[in-house]
């Protein structure tokens, strides 16, 4: 997008809130806010603590899926809401959701500019898990854009019970996005200019005005151009994005459409180096290769990802009655990646030590269609002195995949090509086979149907608060011949997930919790080599236990907590008399940790906000890997930031992030150890007037002491190549 489309689209939105402001005739008042439709009146303690979060990184206040929005010393569960300003002042342009997620002491990034991806207590997760408002399965994985973005709601551990189905669950937790909306009483036009250290430009704008009677109805315009190089050398992005958010609020409804459409292309970008090749694919070291500059490119000469996504989202609340309201959350999105060009599976596989690597090519082309409805009744009522909330939510999640690629008119797979070179000397050979105009598709490959319903009530006495839930799925899955588009094969799961959890508040600082939570995954089908290929087996469940202590005093927040987490896995069997094994639903992986986390103004000029995590992990099965820690999991992990307001114009920021070592296999009887690693990030930020427009400016060094490191992801055998140093100069002007 050029300035000049930009500022056309300026004044499109603009034209349009007048339109809108011209034909509305509601009326402002109090309501339903479970997605912040509206400003939330609060008093006594909530105000004093919002007085006092105002500037904070992380906020007690945030919404917790049907319970809505709720003080974190209220939720039975680990919650984190970053705020805007943290999205502000870490937002480096390129990747900025990784950068705010890290101030979840539960979340770790593995991320590069390519893709987003992270993981929540040990377990992986990315965008395609996120929510939007509370409707999932709207963004693909690649580079997640953030400007629409208000606050992050991060909840550790499963959290199915109280968000209702998805069609990809991280067993971990869930992150929601709420977005942007126009403020009352303030109109907003925001213009931001980036640039970092190798040239990459980035613009962004951010309108915002409410109009009506009593500003019932309000816009808030997002737009994003960023074009260049990246930290890395010779890696290029480019990104556009328009978003635009629509709320309305009367005496009986509240009402919020956001929709939107994003362009990405990352041409000379990658992602993971693969240890646990076979054959010529294996690699011989007993440790890792010395970790190469967070600068150098180890990709192909036309390696690329592009991916247009379009999204949107409804929210309804309706009131029925003083004490009883239905809701309504649905949302579409469309991702096409119609031109990716990569190694194979995005990996390259290590060799040895020396840090030779080498793999095949690929230029399969993919789309993902997902749509989701949620339809609820909540309400209020009492037995006795007990108050009872309960909630009735029926969803459903249709979730469509197209993999694949035809060449030349044939769905054969091809030989793309290959690739080879080593950490030092970087790319030697490569073999290019066929060029990405012959390469045709997406092919349909799979539909996935789920359909869910939950009950929850929240039981209120006195001190104390007992959350009751139970949520059902069932799943139907169906595959498609790659030749002729019939269904292959379709097979069927249910599972019920129960939650409970307790808060106890003996005094206002300090509140106690417990919580019992599950989540599952949509089961699968046994594959070929077995005595029961062909069945479905029972969806994997993810079960936790957690205990956990709040405190909040002086404007000083901190938690405690415990948890023990298992995840069923698949093992293999062999009975007497039979010739094959058989894949049975017997095994687990452990997880266990504690939690950490602090954050407020400790002096006058001060603030700090931290968290540390401990995780020791166990497989059980009856493999080679029986007894060993799960895959890719660090063992520790741990954030500190500091920031110190010099006066109203003036504050420096320094951030320090570490990861503990983690474990990663080439094959059940070599583990090798990915090592912990610091990493430092510093920032200044000065507010000015340039004439009568209040101009902040920001200078930003992310990994300032240019740490060379390697990254790990759960569940894989990965080494990932850590970020380089990289400089964002950033002038944002409040026209």
């Amino acid at each position: 997008m050029t300035k000049r489309q930009l500022m056309c689209a300026i004044a499109l939105a603009t034209a349009g809130s007048v339109w809108m402001g011209a034909a509305s005739a509601a009326e402002k008042t109090t309501g339903m806010d479970s997605y912040e439709l509206a400003p939330v009146t609060v008093e006594g303690a909530q105000a004093e603590v919002a007085a006092e979060e105002e500037n904070a990184l992380v906020s007690s206040m945030g919404g917790t899926g049907f319970l809505g929005t709720k003080d974190v010393m209220d939720v039975p569960f680990r919650q984190t809401n970053i705020t805007q300003k943290a999205l502000t002042q870490y937002d480096d342009g390129a990747n900025p959701l990784p950068n705010a997620l890290l101030m979840s002491p539960s979340v770790r990034t593995s991320s590069s500019t390519m893709y987003n991806d992270y993981s929540i207590r040990g377990f992986q997760m990315n965008a395609y898990q996120f929510k939007v408002n509370g409707v999932p399965g709207l963004f693909s994985q690649t580079n997640m854009p953030s400007n629409f973005v208000e606050r992050i709601e991060v909840i550790s551990g499963p959290a199915i019970g109280i968000h209702g189905t998805t069609n990809s669950e991280s067993a971990g937790g869930s992150v929601n996005l709420v977005t942007k909306k126009a403020e009352y009483g303030k109109e907003r036009v925001t213009y931001k200019q980036t640039i970092n250290a190798r040239g990459a430009l980035g613009e962004a704008i951010d309108i915002g005005k409410r109009f009506g009677k009593n500003e019932a109805w309000g816009v808030r315009i997002n737009a994003e151009n960023i074009q260049g190089k990246t930290a890395v050398e010779n890696e290029k992005l480019t990104t556009r994005d328009f978003y635009v958010n629509v709320d309305h609020k009367d005496a009986k409804s509240t009402t919020n459409l956001f929709a939107g459409y994003r362009y990405t292309k990352d041409e000379g970008g990658q992602r993971y180096f693969a240890f646990d090749g076979s054959g010529a694919n294996a690699y011989t070291g007993d440790r890792l290769p010395t970790p190469p500059s967070g600068k150098r490119n180890y990709s192909f000469d036309g390696q690329k990802i592009t991916v247009a996504t379009w999204s949107a989202v409804l929210n309804h609340e309706q009131q029925l009655s003083e004490n009883w309201k239905a809701f309504l959350n649905a949302g579409h999105s469309y991702n096409n990646g119609k031109d990716y060009v990569q190694t194979s599976a995005s990996r390259l596989y290590m060799l040895d030590e020396a840090g030779h690597f080498r793999n095949t090519l690929s230029a399969e082309k993919y789309a993902l269609r997902n749509s989701y409805v949620q339809l609820g009744v909540q309400g209020q009522f009492h037995i006795g002195q007990v108050k009872n909330d309960v909630v009735l939510a029926f969803d459903r999640n249709w979730y469509r995949a197209y993999w694949g690629y035809r060449v030349n008119g044939s769905t054969t797979i091809p030989a793309f090509g290959s690739m080879s070179g080593s950490l030092s000397e970087g790319v030697t050979s490569l073999v290019m086979n066929y060029p990405n105009s012959a390469v045709t598709g997406p092919i349909k490959t799979g539909m996935t149907r789920f359909s869910g319903v939950s009950l929850t009530d929240t039981l209120e006495y006195g001190k104390a608060s007992l959350l009751l839930g139970i949520h059902h799925h069932s799943v139907d899955v169906t595959s498609y011949n790659r030749n002729t588009g019939a269904a292959t094969s379709n097979v069927h799961s249910s599972a019920n997930s129960p939650t409970y959890a307790f808060v106890y508040k003996p005094t206002e600082e300090i509140s106690l919790y417990a919580n019992h939570s599950q989540s599952f995954d949509k089961g699968s089908v046994v594959g070929s080599g077995y005595t029961n290929t062909g069945a479905m087996l029972d969806p994997a469940k993810t079960k936790q236990n957690e205990i956990g202590v709040k405190y909040r005093k002086n404007g000083i927040s901190a938690g405690l907590s415990l948890f023990r987490i298992e995840q069923d896995r698949t093992m293999s069997v062999t009975y007497a008399g039979d010739p094959k094994p058989t894949l049975v639903m017997e095994g687990k992986n452990t997880f266990k940790g504690v939690e950490l986390s602090v954050s407020g103004q400790v002096a006058p000029k001060w603030t700090l906000t931290g968290g540390l995590m401990h995780i020791s992990t166990e497989q059980k099965t009856n493999t080679a890997y029986n007894g060993k820690s799960v895959h890719g999991v660090a063992d520790w992990s741990g954030m500190l930031a500091a920031e110190y307001t010099a006066d109203e114009k003036t504050s420096a920021f320094l951030r320090m992030v570490y990861s503990g070592k983690a474990p990663i296999y080439a094959n059940a009887s070599k583990q090798i150890e990915v090592p912990a690693y610091v990493t430092v990030d510093l920032g200044v930020s000065h507010k000015t007037m340039i004439g009568t427009v209040p101009t902040t400016f920001s200078l930003t060094a992310y990994n300032v002491l240019d740490k060379r490191y390697w990254m790990s992801r759960p569940t894989y055998n990965y080494g990932i190549q850590g970020n380089p140093r990289s400089f964002v100069l950033s002038m944002q002007m409040d026209i």
